[in-house]
């Protein structure tokens, strides 16, 4: 079978090896679709090492079909079923674990880091993830969409954080294929207003599309543009989808009093410093979240909205690439043209 391996940085061969062995609980997926993300990005070029583990096969977002098991399969999967794999393994054990953020587990183990991940034809899912429902059967949806779902339930995590499910008004700051997964959870969650900033009229566009009422370019009158939108009152609830302090900094004059703020995008190193007032934060009670990745039960539930058609997000997958050509299929989402790129072994 073919893999991506990464060896360090800017170092990716395709390699034929054998099919991964199967221990006593492990099933092996067939890789249907695996999408580059921009930690991908940042891992390949080498400005993201924690928690990765070279040589390493890279790919978080990814789908596929149970082939093979040495075992009884759990939470009632079958031979043949197509599943959305959860990435995360973690301890259970640790502080956060018991205080339910397995997400943020520091002994987790991840597919795409310390383990394996779908930039491959086939893949190897340990017992421990098969037992710990990692595997969500979606049966009936396109493999793009199905690997849709762990990028999507990232977003859901950060929106919950900030209670986006109760608010008035959302404002999506970036629309990037994650700014543009908020906005249609924004609306399958029932939000009233929706508004989006982003610099390119052509994502502006996607973005009117995906459900937002009111789209904007940055400028001297975005903020006004805001208030006048909410008559007066501002977004209860903002997400900053991309990593620029200056994307963040103009629009806190925009926020509702007791407004939340997800920090959604992470922010390169150096370059990761925000300019807040203390008193403004004080006392307006604005609280600013962090959110990493996702529970098992955020990618429960947006499977659930994916696969019953709620959420439609199969035309955010805008190029597939062959494995043969994944450094390709990395520079072409690093190039912006495209929303998410996908890796297959059939094409």
């Amino acid at each position: 079978m073919k893999q991506a391996v990464l060896s360090g940085p800017l170092n990716m061969q395709i390699l034929n090896v054998d099919i991964p062995f199967l221990e006593p609980g492990d099933c092996l997926l067939r890789v249907e679709s695996a999408l580059v993300c921009g930690t991908d990005i940042r891992i390949y070029e080498g400005k993201k090492k924690k928690n990765v583990s070279y040589p390493t096969v890279m790919g978080h977002e990814f789908a596929g079909t149970i082939v093979a098991t040495n075992g009884v399969l759990a939470h009632g999967l079958a031979m043949g079923d197509q599943v959305a794999v959860y990435p995360l393994v973690p301890c259970m054990k640790c502080v956060a674990c018991i205080r339910g953020k397995a997400n943020i587990c520091r002994n987790r183990v991840a597919f795409g880091y310390q383990l394996p991940g779908g930039f491959a034809e086939y893949v190897r899912v340990p017992a421990a993830a098969v037992q710990a429902g990692n595997l969500v059967e979606v049966n009936g949806i396109t493999p793009d969409s199905a690997a849709l779902i762990e990028p999507l339930s990232c977003a859901y995590n950060g929106l919950k954080l900030i209670d986006a499910p109760q608010a008035h008004a959302l404002l999506v700051v970036g629309c990037g294929p994650l700014g543009l997964m908020h906005i249609r959870l924004g609306v399958a969650l029932g939000i009233p207003q929706i508004i989006a900033v982003d610099p390119s009229p052509e994502r502006l566009e996607i973005a009117a599309a995906s459900g937002a009422q009111l789209t904007l370019a940055p400028s001297p009158e975005t903020v006004s543009s805001i208030r006048e939108f909410t008559e007066g009152a501002g977004v209860d609830a903002m997400v900053v989808a991309v990593g620029r302090a200056d994307a963040f900094e103009p629009y806190l004059d925009a926020l509702a009093p007791g407004a939340k703020v997800n920090l959604f995008a992470g922010f390169p190193t150096g370059e990761d410093t925000l300019r807040v007032s203390a008193n403004d934060v004080h006392y307006n009670e604005y609280s600013l979240i962090g959110s990493s990745s996702c529970h098992l039960s955020d990618f429960e539930y947006v499977a659930s909205l994916v696969s019953s058609g709620t959420l439609n997000v199969d035309d955010l997958v805008t190029a597939r690439m062959s494995i043969d050509d994944t450094v390709g299929a990395i520079e072409a989402a690093k190039a912006g043209q495209n929303l998410r790129v996908s890796v297959t072994a059939g094409k």
